[in-house]
């Protein structure tokens, strides 16, 4: 049997050397800035610019920068969300809260400009009990209501009149009486999900659980094959380490679910499990 020799890696052209080299600084210089970092990467990534030092790009990751793909794969994430958010005006100032807002910036990227425009006045519209301005990254679940709200208003939707209270199509709308609708409905779901929140929250304590066994029992009976449990510990803003629980896609990166972060790692798990539970 004849062995061909594999054909040569071809070498970077000089303005994708020079692409590179910029790249890299960004990577190297921007560590904290996760939506720089991870469209450094991503770059990196798609145009195969380590090809000529790295035989793939998880090599190249592991070897360059000590990053493992999953971790990698957070971060080119986060910078995705960070960008589909920006013209909604939303800046999340931590990787964490881009992940958080994953699900909002998810369904965004499927809905036409001007379902988006309406979705960035209901957040302009939106505050607090207390009158303070809405802070999006702070209330992920709340944007994601508002995506899912003016998703599910399609043309032929049918739905209540905001003066006459008559079932009528929702394109017959006139736009400020759309925007009514969609007001109420967002406000109707908010609602709801802070209710069940509240009766979460007051759901008598759960019974007696061994963090650790709870940990390896779940893996035990209930991961998928490449999925994993992580642990993180990291500052907050205030300087305070805090902990966090989540399941992982181990080939993607993606986080399947999370707890609550908490400053115990007995607490994050059992947020954790609480979470998976349902």
């Amino acid at each position: 049997m004849t062995v061909f020799p594999a054909p040569p890696t071809p070498a970077l052209e000089p303005h994708e050397r020079a692409r590179m080299d910029a790249l890299e600084r960004t990577v190297r210089d921007g560590l904290r800035d996760f939506r720089r970092t991870g469209e450094a990467l991503t770059q990196i990534r798609d145009n195969a610019l380590y090809r000529t030092t790295h035989p793939d790009f998880e090599t190249y990751l592991e070897q360059r920068w000590g990053f493992t793909r999953a971790q990698a794969g957070r971060l080119i994430d986060a910078a995705d969300v960070a960008r589909v958010l920006e013209p909604l005006g939303i800046d999340p100032q931590s990787e964490r809260q881009a992940r958080a807002l994953k699900g909002a910036a998810t369904i965004l990227t499927g809905l036409e400009p001007e379902q988006q425009r309406m979705v960035a006045r209901l957040m302009e519209t939106a505050s607090t009990g207390d009158d303070v301005p809405w802070d999006a990254p702070a209330h992920p679940a709340e944007l994601r209501i508002m995506a899912n709200v003016v998703q599910k208003l399609t043309p032929d939707t049918t739905v209540h009149h905001p003066q006459s209270g008559e079932e009528v199509p929702f394109d017959s709308l006139s736009t400020p009486e759309r925007f009514e609708v969609a007001r109420t409905h967002v406000d109707q779901k908010t609602q709801a999900y802070h209710e069940k929140q509240e009766a979460k929250a007051n759901k008598a304590p759960a019974e007696n659980v061994n963090w650790t066994d709870w940990c390896m029992n779940y893996a035990a009976q209930a991961l998928a094959a490449g999925q994993r449990i992580e642990i993180v510990v990291e500052r907050d803003g205030s300087g305070t380490a805090r902990a966090q629980a989540r399941i992982v896609d181990g080939a993607t990166g993606e986080v399947l679910a999370e707890g609550q972060g908490a400053p115990f790692l007995k607490k994050a798990v059992l947020n954790l499990a609480a979470e998976v539970k349902g």
